[in-house]
């Protein structure tokens, strides 16, 4: 893709706001090591976190994929059934989130030191603090996400990311406030300070300022249903931050953060191409298997495919240059952590396979759900997962953090191999029999 191509490519105002917001996640992964410094107190941070994020994403995390195509399916039902969804959407994930927080909490603290027990004896109090802290930023942080998939439905990419960029500003300004001296459960807080007010940005439009009831029940059998294969699936996937973390943690100290902030660099940059470009793009895809264009889906899908490696490709070496750069200015509050991280930067290169595995599962994995085979991505899934762990616990073993990393690589690029075969192999077959992907409107007589 040549430089001019790419200026003038339709999505990328989008996927340019997109790496704003990541830049500012990155700043705040950044500022936050810097209150707490690398070590002891940064690993039981990561730790804490890490158990509350699994919960959540395997509770919600499957509506980020199938939201839009549902937001797309009930545009085309009509009478405004689109903005009723939206704000059934808002008061389910809400609703859901805080019973999950209070059924979870006491069970999360007691498992705690029996995970990471290496760490449990720094200060176990710390730990509460954050489990509850971070579980209350993502229940908002997935109410967002509900809103911004009806914003992307909308082709409206910019504006929801507008309202994450607002809330990024908020959460950069209350870390500023943060001294290291204060418990450490007053970081999340300023996550979820931020994504209280991206959920609040006034982004939505008029068309929304309305709500009819006796949808409630049917849209949430939906979204549960639609949700259950995919977070099956998925839950295979969204448990490695764990078992990474839990890896990491038996080897040398300062490992865990080592670990998780290459492969949150990673993810950052996975997620910008995500909402910038292959979260906008899957509106377009769901109409094209709604249609029955199945050629075109699978061509299109493979184009999104080259085009996220080619932009994972440029942003992962713009994030190498500004490291390096650091590391030659010399700024005297970031040198011992440019050292420290500059000690271990064969782990980033060694993730990179993570990163374009993790771009070709997000673009295949949303084929198949734009043509609603979500059992065969669940099928899919497991297959690989028992290979991941294998491939982790092999690799720390023999080299350690490296051996991990590279591991955790030649997984998920296994992983994006295989959703390719079951997609071309979903979308032939539907080539062959030309059966349209309908979508059958719901009984008129439908209650809450």
């Amino acid at each position: 893709m040549s430089l001019s191509r790419l200026i003038k490519w339709k999505y990328s105002p989008s996927l340019l706001f997109s790496g704003a917001n990541i830049f500012c996640g990155v700043v705040f992964q950044l500022g936050a090591l810097y209150k707490m410094g690398v070590g002891g107190h940064s690993d039981l941070y990561y730790a804490s976190i890490l158990m509350p994020t699994v919960l959540y994403t395997l509770a919600f995390g499957a509506l980020n994929n199938v939201l839009v195509p549902m937001f797309v399916e009930a545009k085309a039902q009509g009478d405004g059934e689109e903005a009723v969804l939206l704000w059934n959407c808002l008061f389910l994930t809400l609703a859901g989130g805080l019973v999950l927080l209070a059924a979870l909490y006491y069970p999360m603290i007691i498992a705690f030191p029996l995970l990471f027990r290496k760490l449990a004896w720094l200060d176990l109090g710390q730990v509460s603090g954050v489990l509850l802290a971070f579980s209350l930023y993502q229940v908002l942080y997935i109410a967002m996400t509900s809103k911004n998939c009806f914003l992307f439905a909308r082709g409206r990419p910019i504006s929801a990311q507008a309202g994450v960029f607002c809330g990024w500003a908020v959460s950069l300004s209350c870390l500023s406030l943060y001294h290291g001296s204060e418990p450490l459960g007053r970081i999340p807080l300023c996550l979820a300070a931020g994504n209280a007010v991206a959920l609040l940005f006034p982004n939505l439009g008029e068309e929304t300022l309305h709500y009819r009831r006796g949808l409630l029940k049917r849209h949430a059998i939906s979204m549960v249903s639609r949700t259950l294969p995919v977070t099956a699936g998925t839950s295979v996937g969204w448990v490695e931050p764990v078992i990474d973390g839990v890896i990491a943690s038996t080897l040398k100290q300062g490992s865990l953060t080592i670990y998780y902030f290459f492969g949150r660099m990673m993810f950052y940059i996975a997620t910008a191409i995500f909402s910038g470009y292959i979260q906008p793009v899957t509106k377009h895809l769901a109409e094209l298997a709604g249609s029955g264009r199945w050629r075109e889906l699978r061509h299109r899908t493979n184009s999104v495919a080259v085009n996220a490696g080619v932009v994972g490709i440029g942003l992962s070496a713009c994030g190498l240059l500004v490291f390096l750069v650091l590391g030659t200015l010399k700024i005297s509050l970031l040198r011992p952590y440019v050292l420290t991280f500059g000690q271990n930067f064969p782990v980033f290169f060694l993730l990179l396979g993570y990163l374009f595995g993790t771009l070709g599962y997000a673009t295949y994995s949303s084929g198949l759900y734009v043509m609603r085979r979500e059992r065969l991505y669940l099928f899919a899934s497991i297959a690989t997962f028992s290979l991941g762990i294998f491939l982790k616990l092999s690799g720390a073993w023999m080299f350690g953090l490296k051996g991990l990393a590279a591991g955790t690589s030649v997984y998920w690029m296994t992983y994006a191999m295989v959703l390719l075969f079951c997609f071309s192999w979903a979308a032939r077959r539907r080539q062959a029999g030309t059966v349209p992907v309908t979508y059958s409107p719901a009984p008129s007589g439908a209650g809450n």
